[in-house]
């Protein structure tokens, strides 16, 4: 975005700082962006000589991208979104969630969400125009890393943010180079909030009010206060994703054994593609000799290194060594196995994704040559981990729903409901034989008068909810008896 990134502020506080900073490792990992995290976990496994022979690291698995990617399987298909009254305008074929691509955002908020523990998603009203360019008016998302935020609440409801400061980046008109800007939006107190833009001093603190350079006004505070639902209550335009509901905030460093292992692994990795490149054959000695031809490397580093290149047609040549006494001795001894130390290394991965609360049994690993030995998650256990996270989401999205709503009553002239909002996820499809198998168990049941066509359609479709079951039977049987 800027080709001078401005150093990013402390947090404002020693444990704010402590969470941005496992936070962001954890971003890095998710993102791709570890590169230099792996280069210093390499240093303090080994010293600089060791790490200069190493030769280039390797990045090719990342142990807590794989599992969360795996694990974020409620967005795989659009889920359904209900209300008793008409939300056509909203997530319609042209709603405005549906032409933000909120749930297409939502694909990889999950995967963050799972791997760094929380994540806060934005909604805003998209502007007419911006750089002079018209655009249609609707609603936008964006996802923020909580290793850019600083929120607060109430002790009543420890978990939901009434407070929120997002650290950004802006340009300086002034200067015409980027800082950082903190966002901020205040409704501890419902009768006077606060939404502007301050400065960020280097220390974390809140510097002057800049306001006036990036809203065209100034803050806006009190009855000026822009997020409101229909009754005049004030509302952020923020919705915090928990992975797991603690009752609080922030959960920042549980299951951080995933995000250390994952490093470590990565250096395991590295020097298997070491052992592969440099010693996956029988290792040959001289005693008594010395080899001519050597090339002196590395002068300029504290590990120096004499080598000679070699290929199968090249033919070595010794010298006697006029230190040496005794008779010279050419020989070999054995070299590292590949397929076990892939086998070891790949045992550990499985271990830090148990040792992180990973179930055993969702895990898998192969040694299929086509699998790479990757972690892996049973398709049963992705069921297993829908069944897990809808309901802590599902609060989520709702409350997003419901926001979106507000914010298009106010701001678009539209007349959505503002409560009441229903979020059904889609499973993953059975296969046929596990399609068939579910069939005859639930018509078996039937037959015997164990379960009702209610209780049927919920083991067909077990994100339903009893009424929302009665009602598809009910618009089956009507449909039934219209076109049948």
């Amino acid at each position: 975005m800027y080709d001078n990134f401005p150093p990013k502020p402390s947090g404002p506080t020693t444990a704010d700082e402590e969470r941005w900073r496992h936070s962001a490792l954890r971003r890095r990992l998710l993102t791709g962006l570890w590169e230099q995290d792996l280069e210093e976990e390499l240093l303090r496994h080994l010293p600089t000589d060791r790490r200069d022979a190493l030769g280039p690291s390797d990045m090719s698995s990342c142990a807590i991208e794989q599992v969360t990617r795996q694990l974020a399987m409620l967005y795989h298909s659009q889920p359904k979104v209900s209300n008793e009254g008409d939300i056509s305008e909203l997530v319609g074929r042209e709603g405005y969630v549906t032409t933000a691509g909120y749930f297409q955002l939502m694909q990889r908020v999950q995967q963050m969400t799972l791997g760094i523990r929380e994540m806060f998603v934005r909604v805003d009203v998209a502007p007419h125009a911006e750089n002079g360019i018209s655009r249609v008016p609707g609603l936008c998302y964006r996802s923020v890393t909580p290793d850019f935020v600083v929120a607060a609440a109430s002790e009543d409801a420890p978990d939901v943010p009434l407070y929120y400061q997002e650290l950004r980046v802006r340009m300086n008109p002034d200067s015409a180079e980027p800082i950082w800007v903190y966002d901020i939006l205040d409704i501890r107190d419902e009768n006077n909030p606060l939404f502007g833009m301050f400065a960020a001093n280097p220390d974390g603190s809140i510097g002057k009010d800049m306001s006036e350079i990036y809203m065209g006004h100034p803050t806006m505070q009190g009855e000026a206060y822009p997020y409101r639902a229909a009754d005049g209550t004030p509302f952020l335009p923020v919705v915090l994703y928990h992975a797991e509901k603690t009752g609080h905030l922030f959960n920042a460093f549980d299951a951080a054994q995933l995000a250390y292992g994952s490093l470590t692994a990565a250096v395991l990795f590295s020097f298997y593609v070491h052992c592969v490149r440099d010693n996956s054959w029988p290792q040959k000695y001289v005693a008594g000799l010395s080899l001519a031809g050597l090339s002196q490397l590395d002068n300029d580093l504290l590990g120096r290194r004499s080598a000679i290149s070699t290929d199968p047609s090249s033919i070595l040549m010794f010298q006697g060594d006029p230190d040496a006494s005794g008779q010279p001795m050419i020989g070999s001894f054995s070299y590292a196995d590949p397929e076990k130390l892939l086998d070891s290394i790949s045992k550990y991965e499985y271990r830090v994704a148990t040792a992180a609360g990973i179930s055993s049994e969702v895990l898998r690993q192969s040694g299929d040559p086509r699998s790479g030995y990757a972690l892996s998650i049973s398709r049963d256990g992705q069921r297993e981990a829908q069944r897990r996270y809808a309901p802590i989401f599902r609060r989520a999205d709702e409350e997003m729903m419901a926001k979106s709503a507000m914010l298009a009553n106010r701001y678009l002239s539209a007349s959505l409901p503002e409560t009441g909002y229903r979020v059904q996820y889609t499973p993953l499809a059975l296969s046929p034989e596990e399609m068939r198998a579910q069939r005859e168990d639930i018509l078996a049941k039937m037959t015997a008068g164990l379960i009702s066509p209610v209780d049927a359609m919920l083991m067909m479709h077990p994100d339903m909810d009893m009424m929302e079951a009665k009602r598809e039977l009910e618009r089956i049987r009507a449909e039934r008896a219209q076109y049948l």
